[in-house]
Protein backbone atom coordinates (compact mmCIF):
# COMPACT_ATOMS: atom_id res chain seq x y z
CA UNK A 1 0.00 0.00 0.00
CA UNK A 2 1.25 3.40 -1.09
CA UNK A 3 1.24 5.97 1.89
CA UNK A 4 -0.98 8.70 0.50
CA UNK A 5 -0.13 11.34 2.69
CA UNK A 6 0.31 14.93 0.81
CA UNK A 7 2.46 18.01 2.02
CA UNK A 8 4.42 21.07 0.74
CA UNK A 9 8.22 21.66 0.93
CA UNK A 10 11.07 23.87 0.00
CA UNK A 11 12.94 22.05 -3.19
CA UNK A 12 16.44 21.45 -3.33
CA UNK A 13 17.79 20.08 -6.98
CA UNK A 14 20.94 18.83 -6.89
CA UNK A 15 23.14 17.87 -10.13
CA UNK A 16 25.17 14.92 -10.37
CA UNK A 17 24.06 12.51 -7.21
CA UNK A 18 20.81 10.77 -6.05
CA UNK A 19 20.08 10.88 -2.13
CA UNK A 20 18.65 7.62 -0.63
CA UNK A 21 16.20 7.05 2.35
CA UNK A 22 18.28 6.39 5.47
CA UNK A 23 21.40 7.66 3.88
CA UNK A 24 23.20 10.91 5.30
CA UNK A 25 25.03 12.76 2.63
CA UNK A 26 26.90 16.28 2.58
CA UNK A 27 26.30 18.97 0.54
CA UNK A 28 27.61 22.01 -0.79
CA UNK A 29 24.59 24.52 -2.25
CA UNK A 30 25.73 27.64 -4.38
CA UNK A 31 22.45 28.66 -6.13
CA UNK A 32 20.66 31.39 -4.59
CA UNK A 33 17.34 29.92 -4.70
CA UNK A 34 18.69 26.55 -3.14
CA UNK A 35 20.52 28.32 -0.40
CA UNK A 36 17.39 30.31 0.51
CA UNK A 37 15.14 26.70 0.17
CA UNK A 38 17.65 25.64 2.95
CA UNK A 39 17.70 28.53 4.96
CA UNK A 40 13.42 28.30 4.86
CA UNK A 41 13.72 24.62 5.95
CA UNK A 42 15.90 25.66 9.05
CA UNK A 43 13.22 28.04 10.34
CA UNK A 44 10.76 25.27 10.07
CA UNK A 45 10.26 22.73 13.46
CA UNK A 46 10.95 19.50 11.06
CA UNK A 47 13.74 20.87 9.26
CA UNK A 48 12.57 19.09 6.10
CA UNK A 49 13.11 19.54 2.47
CA UNK A 50 12.65 17.90 -0.86
CA UNK A 51 16.20 16.40 -2.22
CA UNK A 52 15.68 15.73 -5.65
CA UNK A 53 17.89 15.19 -8.77
CA UNK A 54 18.29 17.09 -12.20
CA UNK A 55 17.79 15.21 -15.33
CA UNK A 56 20.69 17.58 -16.85
CA UNK A 57 23.33 18.68 -14.40
CA UNK A 58 24.01 22.05 -16.57
CA UNK A 59 20.91 23.25 -16.40
CA UNK A 60 21.40 26.10 -13.82
CA UNK A 61 17.66 26.73 -13.32
CA UNK A 62 15.91 23.86 -12.78
CA UNK A 63 12.00 23.91 -13.23
CA UNK A 64 10.19 20.83 -12.42
CA UNK A 65 10.32 19.51 -16.14
CA UNK A 66 13.64 19.54 -15.47
CA UNK A 67 13.92 16.90 -12.53
CA UNK A 68 12.89 13.29 -11.59
CA UNK A 69 9.62 12.51 -10.64
CA UNK A 70 10.34 11.13 -7.28
CA UNK A 71 13.07 12.19 -5.24
CA UNK A 72 13.34 12.18 -1.40
CA UNK A 73 12.02 14.14 2.15
CA UNK A 74 15.36 14.64 3.58
CA UNK A 75 15.67 16.59 7.19
CA UNK A 76 18.38 19.15 7.20
CA UNK A 77 21.49 17.98 9.97
CA UNK A 78 23.51 20.93 10.39
CA UNK A 79 24.79 23.79 8.04
CA UNK A 80 27.68 25.69 8.08
CA UNK A 81 28.96 28.65 5.94
CA UNK A 82 32.10 28.70 3.75
CA UNK A 83 34.27 31.30 2.79
CA UNK A 84 32.84 31.91 -0.52
CA UNK A 85 29.66 32.12 0.51
CA UNK A 86 28.14 28.95 -0.21
CA UNK A 87 26.05 26.61 2.17
CA UNK A 88 27.72 23.75 3.59
CA UNK A 89 24.58 20.91 4.51
CA UNK A 90 24.55 17.33 6.13
CA UNK A 91 21.19 15.98 5.09
CA UNK A 92 19.68 13.02 5.58
CA UNK A 93 17.41 11.17 3.74
CA UNK A 94 14.17 10.00 5.63
CA UNK A 95 11.78 8.69 2.49
CA UNK A 96 10.83 8.68 -1.07
CA UNK A 97 8.67 11.11 -2.36
CA UNK A 98 6.35 11.90 -5.73
CA UNK A 99 6.33 15.50 -6.93
CA UNK A 100 3.23 16.33 -7.80
CA UNK A 101 2.89 20.33 -8.09
CA UNK A 102 5.16 23.45 -8.19
CA UNK A 103 3.21 25.97 -5.54
CA UNK A 104 6.32 28.16 -5.46
CA UNK A 105 8.89 29.62 -7.37
CA UNK A 106 10.79 32.72 -5.63
CA UNK A 107 12.23 33.32 -3.84
CA UNK A 108 12.47 29.91 -3.49
CA UNK A 109 10.60 26.79 -5.76
CA UNK A 110 8.31 24.63 -3.18
CA UNK A 111 6.55 21.38 -4.51
CA UNK A 112 3.33 19.52 -3.84
CA UNK A 113 4.91 15.85 -2.84
CA UNK A 114 3.24 12.62 -2.13
CA UNK A 115 4.99 10.11 0.66
CA UNK A 116 6.00 6.22 -0.90
CA UNK A 117 6.44 3.61 1.41
CA UNK A 118 9.26 1.68 1.61
CA UNK A 119 9.43 -1.59 -0.59
CA UNK A 120 8.42 -4.40 1.54
CA UNK A 121 8.32 -7.41 0.00
CA UNK A 122 10.25 -10.64 0.78
CA UNK A 123 10.47 -14.30 -0.51
CA UNK A 124 13.44 -16.60 -1.69
CA UNK A 125 14.67 -14.57 -4.28
CA UNK A 126 15.15 -11.66 -2.39
CA UNK A 127 16.72 -13.26 0.24
CA UNK A 128 19.24 -15.09 -2.52
CA UNK A 129 19.79 -11.98 -4.03
CA UNK A 130 20.00 -9.94 0.32
CA UNK A 131 23.13 -12.47 0.37
CA UNK A 132 24.91 -12.20 -2.79
CA UNK A 133 25.27 -8.58 -2.46
CA UNK A 134 26.35 -8.87 0.52
CA UNK A 135 29.37 -11.22 -0.62
CA UNK A 136 29.77 -8.53 -3.40
CA UNK A 137 30.20 -5.85 -0.67
CA UNK A 138 32.99 -7.70 1.30
CA UNK A 139 35.20 -7.45 -2.18
CA UNK A 140 35.21 -4.03 -2.05
CA UNK A 141 37.47 -3.16 0.71
CA UNK A 142 40.54 -3.90 -1.26
CA UNK A 143 39.09 -2.27 -4.37
CA UNK A 144 38.17 1.44 -2.84
CA UNK A 145 40.47 3.54 -1.05
CA UNK A 146 38.28 5.00 0.82
CA UNK A 147 38.64 6.34 4.70
CA UNK A 148 36.73 3.52 6.89
CA UNK A 149 35.90 1.05 4.05
CA UNK A 150 36.57 -1.35 6.15
CA UNK A 151 34.39 -1.48 9.27
CA UNK A 152 31.59 -0.14 6.37
CA UNK A 153 31.66 -3.28 5.00
CA UNK A 154 32.00 -5.21 7.89
CA UNK A 155 28.60 -3.05 8.88
CA UNK A 156 26.84 -4.01 5.49
CA UNK A 157 27.77 -7.38 5.59
CA UNK A 158 25.80 -7.55 8.70
CA UNK A 159 22.73 -5.43 7.63
CA UNK A 160 19.67 -7.47 7.76
CA UNK A 161 17.10 -5.26 6.35
CA UNK A 162 17.81 -5.69 2.05
CA UNK A 163 16.43 -2.26 1.48
CA UNK A 164 18.13 -0.59 3.83
CA UNK A 165 21.52 -2.36 2.38
CA UNK A 166 20.15 -1.51 -1.22
CA UNK A 167 20.11 2.25 -0.64
CA UNK A 168 23.78 2.60 1.51
CA UNK A 169 25.35 0.31 -0.87
CA UNK A 170 23.97 2.44 -4.08
CA UNK A 171 25.26 5.92 -2.36
CA UNK A 172 28.43 4.11 -1.78
CA UNK A 173 29.92 2.92 -4.92
CA UNK A 174 30.60 4.96 -8.25
CA UNK A 175 27.17 4.98 -10.26
CA UNK A 176 25.83 7.17 -12.45
CA UNK A 177 22.78 9.57 -12.02
CA UNK A 178 20.38 7.31 -13.76
CA UNK A 179 21.43 4.02 -12.40
CA UNK A 180 20.63 5.56 -9.35
CA UNK A 181 17.61 7.20 -9.86
CA UNK A 182 16.55 3.54 -11.71
CA UNK A 183 17.03 2.01 -7.99
CA UNK A 184 15.00 5.32 -6.08
CA UNK A 185 12.64 4.43 -8.34
CA UNK A 186 12.10 0.52 -7.96
CA UNK A 187 8.56 -0.17 -5.77
CA UNK A 188 9.37 -3.67 -4.64
CA UNK A 189 12.41 -5.17 -3.09
CA UNK A 190 13.31 -7.46 -5.91
CA UNK A 191 13.28 -5.29 -8.62
CA UNK A 192 15.89 -2.85 -6.52
CA UNK A 193 17.85 -5.69 -5.41
CA UNK A 194 18.02 -7.27 -8.89
CA UNK A 195 19.21 -3.32 -9.93
CA UNK A 196 21.38 -3.34 -7.58
CA UNK A 197 23.53 -6.68 -7.93
CA UNK A 198 23.67 -5.87 -11.61
CA UNK A 199 25.43 -2.47 -11.04
CA UNK A 200 27.80 -3.82 -7.98
CA UNK A 201 28.57 -6.41 -9.94
CA UNK A 202 29.66 -4.05 -13.34
CA UNK A 203 31.13 -1.64 -10.54
CA UNK A 204 33.70 -4.36 -9.22
CA UNK A 205 34.62 -5.73 -12.81
CA UNK A 206 35.57 -1.91 -13.34
CA UNK A 207 37.82 -1.65 -10.09
CA UNK A 208 39.60 -5.44 -10.45
CA UNK A 209 40.25 -4.28 -14.58
CA UNK A 210 41.73 -0.88 -13.50
CA UNK A 211 43.92 -2.55 -10.68
CA UNK A 212 45.11 -5.08 -13.02
CA UNK A 213 45.83 -2.23 -15.48
CA UNK A 214 47.97 -0.64 -12.71
CA UNK A 215 49.57 -3.88 -11.87
CA UNK A 216 50.66 -4.24 -15.45
CA UNK A 217 51.87 -1.16 -16.07
CA UNK A 218 53.74 -1.02 -12.69
CA UNK A 219 55.19 -4.09 -13.19
CA UNK A 220 57.21 -3.20 -16.53
CA UNK A 221 58.85 -0.06 -15.51
CA UNK A 222 60.98 1.08 -12.88
CA UNK A 223 59.50 3.53 -10.47
CA UNK A 224 61.11 7.24 -11.38
CA UNK A 225 60.04 6.90 -15.31
CA UNK A 226 56.97 8.72 -14.32
CA UNK A 227 55.77 9.68 -17.70
CA UNK A 228 56.49 6.24 -19.46
CA UNK A 229 54.55 4.58 -16.97
CA UNK A 230 51.65 7.19 -17.75
CA UNK A 231 52.05 5.95 -21.55
CA UNK A 232 52.03 3.09 -20.73
CA UNK A 233 48.83 2.82 -18.36
CA UNK A 234 47.23 4.59 -21.25
CA UNK A 235 47.97 1.37 -23.71
CA UNK A 236 46.62 -1.06 -21.42
CA UNK A 237 43.76 0.52 -21.30
CA UNK A 238 43.72 0.66 -24.89
CA UNK A 239 44.06 -3.31 -25.13
CA UNK A 240 41.90 -4.05 -22.51
CA UNK A 241 39.32 -1.36 -23.44
CA UNK A 242 39.47 -2.79 -27.74
CA UNK A 243 40.42 0.60 -29.01
CA UNK A 244 43.02 0.67 -31.76
CA UNK A 245 42.85 4.69 -32.15
CA UNK A 246 44.36 5.92 -28.87
CA UNK A 247 45.18 9.77 -29.72
CA UNK A 248 48.12 10.88 -28.58
CA UNK A 249 49.03 14.77 -29.09
CA UNK A 250 52.03 14.13 -31.78
CA UNK A 251 49.57 12.29 -33.77
CA UNK A 252 46.83 14.56 -33.11
CA UNK A 253 49.31 17.84 -34.53
CA UNK A 254 49.88 15.84 -37.61
CA UNK A 255 46.11 15.27 -38.71
CA UNK A 256 45.29 18.85 -37.86
CA UNK A 257 47.79 19.67 -40.10
CA UNK A 258 46.68 16.72 -42.24
CA UNK A 259 42.99 18.57 -42.54
CA UNK A 260 44.66 22.08 -42.88
CA UNK A 261 46.78 21.16 -45.76
CA UNK A 262 45.88 21.79 -49.28
CA UNK A 263 46.13 18.36 -50.88
CA UNK A 264 45.54 16.57 -53.98
CA UNK A 265 42.94 14.14 -53.20
CA UNK A 266 44.45 10.71 -53.91
CA UNK A 267 47.25 12.14 -51.76
CA UNK A 268 45.30 12.97 -49.13
CA UNK A 269 42.65 9.74 -48.79
CA UNK A 270 47.03 7.96 -48.42
CA UNK A 271 48.64 10.16 -45.89
CA UNK A 272 45.10 10.09 -43.85
CA UNK A 273 45.19 6.26 -43.96
CA UNK A 274 49.16 6.05 -42.86
CA UNK A 275 48.06 8.66 -40.23
CA UNK A 276 45.89 6.21 -38.66
CA UNK A 277 48.40 3.43 -38.91
CA UNK A 278 51.25 5.60 -37.23
CA UNK A 279 48.11 6.05 -34.13
CA UNK A 280 48.34 2.60 -34.06
CA UNK A 281 51.71 2.09 -34.04
CA UNK A 282 53.70 2.57 -30.41
CA UNK A 283 55.69 5.35 -29.68
CA UNK A 284 58.97 2.91 -28.78
CA UNK A 285 58.48 0.79 -32.19
CA UNK A 286 61.23 2.03 -35.56
CA UNK A 287 57.81 2.21 -37.56
CA UNK A 288 56.85 5.03 -35.70
CA UNK A 289 59.04 7.24 -36.39
CA UNK A 290 59.63 5.93 -40.13
CA UNK A 291 55.85 6.62 -40.44
CA UNK A 292 56.51 10.18 -38.90
CA UNK A 293 59.56 11.08 -40.75
CA UNK A 294 57.18 10.24 -44.15
CA UNK A 295 54.03 12.13 -43.13
CA UNK A 296 56.17 15.41 -42.43
CA UNK A 297 57.88 15.27 -46.05
CA UNK A 298 54.44 14.73 -47.66
CA UNK A 299 52.62 17.98 -45.53
CA UNK A 300 56.17 19.74 -46.42
CA UNK A 301 56.01 19.18 -50.47
CA UNK A 302 54.43 22.26 -52.68
CA UNK A 303 51.90 19.73 -53.84
CA UNK A 304 49.78 22.78 -54.99
CA UNK A 305 52.09 25.80 -54.38
CA UNK A 306 53.69 27.30 -57.24
CA UNK A 307 55.85 30.79 -57.22
CA UNK A 308 54.23 33.46 -59.40
CA UNK A 309 56.39 34.68 -62.51
CA UNK A 310 56.37 37.72 -64.78
CA UNK A 311 58.27 36.09 -67.47
CA UNK A 312 59.17 39.82 -69.18
CA UNK A 313 61.76 39.11 -72.51
CA UNK A 314 63.27 42.79 -71.96
CA UNK A 315 63.88 41.92 -68.34
CA UNK A 316 65.14 38.20 -69.24
CA UNK A 317 67.57 40.40 -71.46
CA UNK A 318 69.05 42.57 -69.62
CA UNK A 319 69.39 40.09 -66.56
CA UNK A 320 71.40 38.03 -69.08
CA UNK A 321 73.33 41.08 -70.45
CA UNK A 322 74.42 42.43 -66.44
CA UNK A 323 75.31 38.70 -65.58
CA UNK A 324 77.07 37.79 -68.68
CA UNK A 325 80.22 39.01 -70.77
CA UNK A 326 79.72 37.84 -74.57
CA UNK A 327 78.11 34.52 -75.60
CA UNK A 328 75.45 37.00 -77.52
CA UNK A 329 74.09 33.33 -79.64
CA UNK A 330 73.92 31.39 -76.16
CA UNK A 331 71.77 34.22 -74.41
CA UNK A 332 69.47 34.56 -77.90
CA UNK A 333 68.86 30.30 -77.71
CA UNK A 334 67.42 30.94 -74.37
CA UNK A 335 65.82 34.40 -75.30
CA UNK A 336 64.03 32.28 -78.22
CA UNK A 337 62.84 29.43 -75.46
CA UNK A 338 61.49 31.83 -73.07
CA UNK A 339 59.95 33.90 -75.80
CA UNK A 340 57.61 30.59 -76.86
CA UNK A 341 56.60 30.02 -73.20
CA UNK A 342 55.48 33.74 -73.17
CA UNK A 343 53.33 33.20 -75.91
CA UNK A 344 52.00 29.70 -74.88
CA UNK A 345 52.33 29.72 -70.62
CA UNK A 346 50.58 26.18 -70.88
CA UNK A 347 53.43 24.86 -73.05
CA UNK A 348 56.11 21.91 -71.69
CA UNK A 349 58.83 23.56 -70.72
CA UNK A 350 61.80 23.11 -72.70
CA UNK A 351 65.08 21.17 -71.31
CA UNK A 352 67.94 23.37 -71.72
CA UNK A 353 71.47 21.54 -72.02
CA UNK A 354 74.66 23.83 -71.62
CA UNK A 355 77.65 21.91 -72.89
CA UNK A 356 80.74 23.49 -72.68
CA UNK A 357 85.10 23.30 -70.39
CA UNK A 358 84.65 24.34 -67.03
CA UNK A 359 83.97 27.66 -65.96
CA UNK A 360 82.75 29.17 -68.73
CA UNK A 361 79.60 29.97 -66.41
CA UNK A 362 77.05 27.55 -67.38
CA UNK A 363 75.72 27.61 -63.45
CA UNK A 364 75.57 30.69 -63.21
CA UNK A 365 73.84 30.90 -66.60
CA UNK A 366 71.14 28.87 -64.83
CA UNK A 367 71.03 31.18 -61.95
CA UNK A 368 70.61 34.33 -64.28
CA UNK A 369 67.54 32.60 -66.06
CA UNK A 370 65.78 31.81 -62.94
CA UNK A 371 66.39 35.17 -61.69
CA UNK A 372 65.18 36.46 -64.80
CA UNK A 373 61.79 33.98 -64.36
CA UNK A 374 61.34 35.17 -60.82
CA UNK A 375 61.55 31.77 -59.97
CA UNK A 376 63.46 29.77 -57.20
CA UNK A 377 66.76 28.47 -58.05
CA UNK A 378 67.66 24.56 -56.80
CA UNK A 379 70.87 22.92 -58.01
CA UNK A 380 72.46 19.55 -57.45
CA UNK A 381 75.19 17.60 -59.16
CA UNK A 382 74.65 14.04 -60.98
CA UNK A 383 78.96 13.37 -60.88
CA UNK A 384 79.55 10.21 -59.70
CA UNK A 385 75.70 9.05 -59.48
CA UNK A 386 76.03 5.28 -59.92
CA UNK A 387 72.89 4.12 -57.84
CA UNK A 388 69.39 5.02 -59.35
CA UNK A 389 67.85 5.03 -56.16
CA UNK A 390 69.90 8.87 -55.66
CA UNK A 391 67.32 9.94 -57.95
CA UNK A 392 64.18 7.90 -57.61
CA UNK A 393 64.72 7.50 -53.88
CA UNK A 394 64.96 4.17 -51.58
CA UNK A 395 61.64 2.07 -50.43
CA UNK A 396 60.86 2.72 -47.09
CA UNK A 397 61.34 -0.96 -46.41
CA UNK A 398 64.75 -0.35 -45.84
CA UNK A 399 66.83 0.69 -42.97
CA UNK A 400 67.62 4.56 -43.33
CA UNK A 401 65.52 5.23 -46.55
CA UNK A 402 64.94 8.35 -48.03
CA UNK A 403 63.48 10.31 -50.79
CA UNK A 404 65.37 10.79 -53.87
CA UNK A 405 67.32 13.68 -54.88
CA UNK A 406 64.36 15.12 -57.15
CA UNK A 407 61.98 15.26 -54.22
CA UNK A 408 64.54 16.43 -51.67
CA UNK A 409 65.62 19.60 -54.18
CA UNK A 410 61.66 20.59 -54.72
CA UNK A 411 60.84 20.30 -50.61
CA UNK A 412 64.34 22.84 -50.19
CA UNK A 413 62.83 24.82 -53.36
CA UNK A 414 59.38 25.09 -51.33
CA UNK A 415 57.39 25.25 -54.90
CA UNK A 416 56.62 23.21 -57.50
CA UNK A 417 58.05 25.22 -60.20
CA UNK A 418 61.44 26.07 -59.64
CA UNK A 419 64.15 26.36 -61.71
CA UNK A 420 66.36 22.98 -60.87
CA UNK A 421 69.89 22.55 -62.04
CA UNK A 422 71.33 19.28 -63.12
CA UNK A 423 74.98 19.52 -62.90
CA UNK A 424 77.62 17.63 -64.68
CA UNK A 425 74.72 15.15 -66.45
CA UNK A 426 77.12 13.64 -68.77
CA UNK A 427 79.28 11.92 -65.38
CA UNK A 428 76.57 9.57 -64.09
CA UNK A 429 77.65 6.05 -64.22
CA UNK A 430 75.72 2.48 -63.99
CA UNK A 431 76.34 -0.26 -62.45
CA UNK A 432 74.32 -3.60 -60.44
CA UNK A 433 72.91 -1.09 -59.00
CA UNK A 434 70.58 0.73 -62.10
CA UNK A 435 71.04 2.74 -65.05
CA UNK A 436 70.40 6.62 -63.01
CA UNK A 437 70.18 7.67 -66.89
CA UNK A 438 67.37 5.70 -67.94
CA UNK A 439 65.21 7.49 -64.15
CA UNK A 440 66.42 10.69 -65.34
CA UNK A 441 64.64 9.88 -68.74
CA UNK A 442 61.04 9.95 -66.46
CA UNK A 443 62.44 13.15 -64.88
CA UNK A 444 63.06 14.81 -67.86
CA UNK A 445 60.53 13.81 -69.68
CA UNK A 446 57.09 16.09 -70.33
CA UNK A 447 54.73 12.98 -71.22
CA UNK A 448 55.82 11.15 -68.27
CA UNK A 449 56.97 13.33 -65.47
CA UNK A 450 53.10 14.57 -64.69
CA UNK A 451 53.29 11.39 -62.47
CA UNK A 452 56.83 11.05 -61.37
CA UNK A 453 56.72 8.50 -58.68
CA UNK A 454 59.87 8.32 -55.98
CA UNK A 455 59.94 5.11 -54.16
CA UNK A 456 60.18 6.67 -51.06
CA UNK A 457 57.34 9.13 -51.57
CA UNK A 458 55.14 6.60 -53.11
CA UNK A 459 52.61 9.21 -54.24
CA UNK A 460 52.76 10.53 -57.84
CA UNK A 461 54.15 14.10 -57.96
CA UNK A 462 53.70 16.62 -60.72
CA UNK A 463 56.77 17.66 -62.02
CA UNK A 464 55.64 19.05 -65.51
CA UNK A 465 55.94 22.77 -64.10
CA UNK A 466 59.75 22.38 -63.21
CA UNK A 467 62.10 24.02 -65.56
CA UNK A 468 64.83 21.85 -65.82
CA UNK A 469 68.26 22.89 -66.78
CA UNK A 470 70.91 20.43 -67.31
CA UNK A 471 75.03 21.00 -67.75
CA UNK A 472 77.86 19.04 -68.90
CA UNK A 473 81.26 19.53 -70.22
CA UNK A 474 80.75 16.97 -73.33
CA UNK A 475 78.19 14.90 -74.56
CA UNK A 476 79.85 11.79 -75.82
CA UNK A 477 79.07 10.03 -72.38
CA UNK A 478 75.21 11.03 -72.62
CA UNK A 479 72.67 8.14 -73.26
CA UNK A 480 71.16 8.88 -76.92
CA UNK A 481 67.90 8.81 -75.34
CA UNK A 482 68.25 10.93 -72.74
CA UNK A 483 70.36 13.57 -75.11
CA UNK A 484 67.55 13.65 -77.64
CA UNK A 485 65.10 14.86 -74.79
CA UNK A 486 67.29 18.49 -74.10
CA UNK A 487 68.07 21.22 -76.28
CA UNK A 488 71.50 21.71 -76.49
CA UNK A 489 73.25 25.09 -76.38
CA UNK A 490 76.63 25.14 -76.49
CA UNK A 491 79.18 27.29 -74.74
CA UNK A 492 82.62 27.77 -76.29
CA UNK A 493 85.47 29.14 -74.49
CA UNK A 494 86.56 32.71 -74.19
CA UNK A 495 88.86 34.95 -76.18
CA UNK A 496 91.53 36.97 -74.54
CA UNK A 497 90.04 40.26 -75.05
CA UNK A 498 86.75 38.41 -73.89
CA UNK A 499 88.44 37.33 -70.75
CA UNK A 500 90.40 40.24 -70.12
CA UNK A 501 86.73 42.27 -70.09
CA UNK A 502 85.17 39.59 -67.55
CA UNK A 503 87.81 39.92 -65.64
CA UNK A 504 87.86 43.71 -65.54
CA UNK A 505 83.82 43.63 -64.89
CA UNK A 506 83.33 40.84 -62.98
CA UNK A 507 86.11 38.85 -61.22
CA UNK A 508 88.40 42.30 -60.44
CA UNK A 509 85.41 43.96 -58.11
CA UNK A 510 84.80 40.22 -56.83
CA UNK A 511 88.31 39.93 -55.79
CA UNK A 512 88.22 43.71 -54.18
CA UNK A 513 85.39 42.96 -52.09
CA UNK A 514 86.98 40.09 -50.61
CA UNK A 515 90.07 42.08 -50.13
CA UNK A 516 88.05 44.74 -48.06
CA UNK A 517 88.81 47.37 -50.86
CA UNK A 518 87.26 49.81 -53.08
CA UNK A 519 88.49 50.53 -56.81
CA UNK A 520 89.98 53.63 -55.78
CA UNK A 521 92.39 52.72 -53.75
CA UNK A 522 93.72 49.91 -56.22
CA UNK A 523 94.35 50.51 -60.38
CA UNK A 524 94.69 46.71 -62.56
CA UNK A 525 95.70 48.14 -65.93
CA UNK A 526 94.93 46.48 -69.50
CA UNK A 527 98.48 45.23 -69.62
CA UNK A 528 98.64 43.64 -66.37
Amino acid sequence: MENNSLSTLPILPIKRTVLFPGVMMPLTIGRERSMAAVNAAMKTEEKTIVVVAQRNPQTEAPTLADLYSIGTKAIVKQIGQSPEGAIHAMVQGLDRVVLLKEEQTAPFATVRVRSLDRPSDNGTEVQALHRAIQELVSVLPGLIQVPGIQETSMALSHEEDPVALAYRIASLVNLTVPEEQKLLESSSTLDLLRGLYAALSKEIQILQLRDKIANDAQTKIGKNQREYILREQLKAIQQELGEAEGEENEVSHLKKQIQEADLPDPVRKEVEREAARLAKVPPSSPDHQVLRTYLELVLELPWKKASEEHLDLAKVRQVLEEDHYGIKEVKERIVEHLAVLKLNPTAKAPILCLVGPPGVGKTSLGQSIARAMGRTFERFSLGGVHDEAELRGHRRTYVGALPGRIIQAIRRASVNNPVLMLDEVDKMGRDFRGDPAAALLEVLDPAQNHTFRDHYLDLPFDLSKVFFITTANTLETISQPLLDRMEVIRLQGYSEREKAEIARRYLWPRRLKEAGLDASQVLLSDDV
